[in-house]
């Protein structure tokens, strides 16, 4: 709850407490994201890394990194300095580059630079975002290398169906033929291209029954001519040992082989994905499932699912139905979705399903990605309430705060009329006592020299216990403490409060307006702490410090005016 004033506007208080809430959010997601993240200042002095970055570029230590230039992870300092320019020329930069692992090896990165501004829109700190897409760039360069391989190759190759009709052949194998373009070849028997019909029903036969065949065998060429090829004919099978169709090499297999461990690579890489992945037909029903959606589900194996509706496992089949059709139209969907397990426990999981097409732009699937986030949005409604809670806590404490004002204001007053009735009596006293005028004079410079005495006693306390007491105390409050602990702790801020008040009589009447954070930041600038010390003193971010010294420049009505904080303090007390 946000309290209020009667105007409607938020209360200092409750603005910072949200804030800090907020900032310590963020920073959670950001130690945790699976991508590496880095911080650094404007000269490119890292100043925070998260796990993932520390992973990434060889298990590093954050000691080994934090204080050191980002150019510890670039492979090319050239490279890395023209990123570097750019961002502080334009703001941001994205791009691949080259970075440099602990033990010196290359790695490549998708990276995202920004520089970060504040409120003024001034840069004060740059922030680095990177993904490791080393594999990827492995994996797509081997892929362009098969593809070329067979179709650049200069052995002839062709696939059929299983009743002998070609599906594919390369251009090694259309010169072969005699042929100008795959269309005068495709879709024919490949008896056709065969010199005697007899001899290739018999290897055909074989090879059905075989599963392969290798050998010469005589052929015809689109003129007539006659060629003879060396032979190497075999079935396709998947995963199931079924056959799926045949594939022929002439006079060398080697592009067949690259060609089924590509599609191998691809089964495993989709096998062993940590992510449920499913593959259905148009109509919604499952035709393969990986391991991980079998798990996800509660199953033991994929035969349980295979054949069943994909409106099966959802709460809701209206909705999954409205998925579907939302796939069919625009060729894809990304949303959370509850879907229903095994045993019958819903599960929120977060789907992307896209529609397959063929090289001639046909449908032929329906492939689905799967991440189960229930237990995050778990920890989102547990972390909701969390934050109900601390801002009844937080309204709570603002009453308490309030009352202490009205005491503090009152012993002020009181301390104001005291003041006045000495004056007062001092004045009778002189007009009565004439003669006493250099007795008076004496007394006069011994009560100045008391309350320079005074003064300083006061000093020395607060200085004291704003150094050697509250930072620790403001340190133990953010560790983690139990409701008895924190509420002696409470007790001891309480007490010192006390203690010091009278001797903030002259510096409250300024800070009347300061939330106590605030009070805290404006003793600690006042005393020639730096924004860095601050932050570790109050275990607030260095640009919450910033937020609240801006705040505090308002308050005391010298915001945009070229007046140092720190010496308009001490003019103050």
């Amino acid at each position: 709850m946000i309290t209020k004033h009667p105007s409607g506007e938020e209360t200092q208080v409750s603005v910072s407490a949200r804030i800090e809430e907020e900032l310590r959010i963020k920073e959670s997601v950001i130690y945790s994201s699976i991508n590496g993240i880095a911080i650094g200042d404007l000269e490119g002095t890292l100043t925070y890394v998260n796990d993932a970055a520390l992973r990434l570029f060889g298990d590093y230590s954050a000691s080994e990194i934090i204080g050191k230039s980002a150019f510890i992870f670039a492979f090319s300092e050239e490279q890395a300095t023209a990123v570097f320019e750019t961002v502080h020329k334009k703001g941001s930069w994205v791009g691949e580059i080259t970075g440099k692992k602990k033990d010196g090896s290359p790695i490549f990165v998708h990276l995202s630079a920004n520089t970060v501004n504040n409120e003024n829109g001034d840069p004060i700190c740059l922030m680095c975002s990177f993904v490791d897409i080393t594999d990827r760039k492995r994996i797509d360069e081997e892929l362009r290398i098969k593809e070329y391989a067979i179709a650049s190759s200069i052995n002839g190759i062709g696939i059929g169906d299983l009743q002998g009709n070609i599906t594919y052949v390369n251009e090694a194998a259309l010169r072969m033929w005699g042929a100008d373009d795959a269309s005068e070849v495709l879709g024919k028997s490949a008896l056709e291209f065969a010199a005697s019909e007899e001899e290739a029903i018999r290897v055909y036969a074989e090879f059905m029954e075989k599963g392969g065949w290798s050998g010469e065998i005589s052929g015809r060429r689109k003129d007539g001519s006659p060629i003879t090829v060396h032979l190497s004919a075999s079935l396709v099978k998947n995963d199931r040992g079924e056959p799926i169709c045949t594939m022929d090499s002439f006079v060398d297999i080697t592009d067949r082989k690259r060609m089924e461990e590509e599609l191998r690579i691809k089964e495993s890489a989709i096998k062993s994905s940590i992510n449920g992945i499913a593959i259905g037909d148009l109509e919604g029903n499952i035709t393969y499932v990986n391991e991980a959606f079998v798990e996800l589900w509660g199953g033991t194996d994929p035969s349980e699912v295979l054949g069943k509706s994909a409106l099966e496992f959802t709460q809701l089949e209206e909705e999954a139905v409205g998925i579907i059709d939302a796939v069919r139209e625009r060729g894809n969907w990304i949303g959370e979705i509850t879907g229903i397990r095994r045993d019958g426990i819903p599960i929120t999981v977060q789907l992307s399903t896209s529609m397959v097409y063929d090289d001639a732009g046909k449908p032929i699937c329906m492939m689905c990605s799967f991440v189960n986030v229930t237990a995050r949005k778990e920890a989102e409604e547990k972390l909701l309430k969390a934050y109900e809670d601390l801002e009844i806590r937080i309204e709570e404490r603002t009453r308490d705060l309030r009352q202490a004002n009205i005491k503090l204001k009152k012993e002020i007053e009181e301390r104001k009329t005291a003041e006045k009735s000495l004056l007062k009596k001092e004045k009778e006293l002189e007009l009565k006592s004439l003669n006493l005028e250099e007795a008076n004079t004496a007394l006069k410079v011994l009560l100045k020299r008391r309350e320079q005495d005074k003064d300083e006693l006061e000093e020395k306390v607060l200085a004291n216990i704003k150094e050697l007491a509250l930072p620790y105390i403001e340190k133990i409050k953010s560790s983690r403490l139990n409701d008895k602990q924190t509420v002696y702790v409470d007790v001891l801020e309480s007490n010192l409060a006390n203690i010091i008040s009278p001797f903030l009589k002259k510096l409250s009447a300024q800070y009347i307006n300061l939330s106590p954070t605030e009070i805290q930041v404006a003793n600690l600038v006042r005393d020639g702490r730096s924004t860095k010390d601050i932050a570790e003193m109050l275990n607030i971010s260095e640009r919450g410090i910033e937020f609240h010294r801006n705040n505090i420049r308002l308050k005391l009505g010298i915001k945009n005016r070229k007046t140092n904080l720190r010496s308009y303090l001490l003019s103050l007390t």
